[in-house]
C-alpha cells in the first residue's frame, strides 16, 4: 500500500510539472528588462534600478491565495534587512491594477507590486501558466473564479510563485522555483546569502 501510494504522488508530481513549463530562467542567465508601474504610479525600470541596486523579484498569485499572503507577509518582515542590504524589492502579479492598491492596502506593504500587463513580465521569465483543468487540477473551480475576480478582464494565467534575485551585472543570481504553490523561497535564508 505504501508503494502505491508513493507511486500515485510521483505521477501527481510528474503530471503537474509536464504541464508548467519548467524552462524558466536559471541562475547565470541574463534576466529581461522589467518595466512597470506599482500600486502607487511609481515608474519601474530594472536597468534604472541595477545602476544602485540588487533586484529580488518575487512573482505572486495574488491576494485571494493564501499561501501568496503569508509569503507577502514574511517579504514586508524582512523589507528593511533586505533595504539595507542594497536590494531594491519588488513584486509582480496579473492582478488588475485596482487590486494590487487593495493588496497593499490591505497588507501595509512598502515594496513594489506590479501589475504585469499583457503578462509579458511573467512571459518573459517564463513563469505564467494558463488556469485550466490540466494544471490547476485541484481546486480549479475555486481558482477560475478568484482568477476571473482579480485579474484584468479575459486573463486567466497565473505565475508559478517563483523568486528571484538580479545582480547589478544585470546576470541572475538565485532563483527559486517549484510548479507546488505551496514551496516559496525562505527570505532569511536569502538575507544569509547576500
Amino acid at each position: 500500500m505504501k508503494n502505491v501510494l508513493s507511486i500515485v504522488i510521483l505521477m501527481l508530481t510528474i503530471s503537474l510539472t509536464a504541464q508548467i513549463n519548467n524552462e524558466h530562467l536559471k541562475v547565470g542567465e541574463s534576466a529581461p528588462q522589467i518595466i512597470g508601474i506599482d500600486q502607487n504610479g511609481k515608474k519601474i525600470n530594472s536597468t534604472e534600478i541595477l545602476k544602485h541596486n540588487k533586484i529580488l523579484m518575487i512573482f505572486y498569485r495574488g491576494n485571494w491565495c493564501p499561501h501568496c499572503k503569508k509569503h507577502l507577509g514574511s517579504l514586508q518582515e524582512h523589507l528593511n534587512e533586505f533595504t539595507k542590504k542594497g536590494v531594491f524589492v519588488m513584486v509582480i502579479t496579473p492582478e488588475s491594477e485596482e487590486r494590487t492598491k487593495e493588496t497593499a492596502e490591505k497588507w501595509k506593504t512598502n515594496f513594489s507590486i506590479i501589475h504585469d500587463v499583457d503578462n509579458k513580465i511573467m512571459n518573459d521569465y517564463k513563469v505564467v501558466f494558463e488556469v485550466n483543468k490540466e494544471n490547476v487540477s485541484n481546486y480549479y473551480g475555486y481558482v477560475t473564479n478568484k482568477v476571473a475576480a482579480y485579474n484584468v478582464e479575459n486573463n486567466n494565467v497565473l505565475p508559478v510563485p517563483a523568486t528571484y534575485i538580479i545582480d547589478q551585472n544585470g546576470k541572475i543570481s538565485y532563483v527559486q522555483y517549484d510548479p507546488d504553490y505551496k514551496n516559496r523561497s525562505d527570505f532569511s535564508e536569502i538575507l544569509k546569502s547576500l
